[in-house]
């Protein structure tokens, strides 16, 4: 499973929602990927997912969340996807 958190830009709030979904992922044995839209190669993902609406967490090239969660809702969405998707197809 390929999950990246595209920000906008190194603010605080960005900077809340990236450790938000880092603590989450480790505490359940998964990488993320985290992209700036303000670099090349952040721009290039919000272009080819159309986001519009950043920070935007996207799992093998799907967005399945976008904002800032909390720890708990973070981890539901994380959960949901683990229990509902064979890991090696999602």
């Amino acid at each position: 499973m390929k999950i990246q958190l595209i920000i906008m830009g190194r603010t605080e709030q960005s900077q809340a929602t990236e450790n938000i979904w880092q603590k989450i992922c480790e505490e359940q044995g998964l990488s993320l990927a985290v992209a700036d839209s303000e670099t090349e190669e952040g721009q290039t993902l919000v272009e080819k997912l159309a986001l519009r609406t950043l920070p935007a967490l996207v799992v093998n090239d799907r967005v399945v969340a976008v904002g800032q969660p909390d720890k708990l809702s973070a981890r539901r969405i994380l959960q949901i996807l683990r229990e509902k998707t064979d890991i090696n197809q999602f």
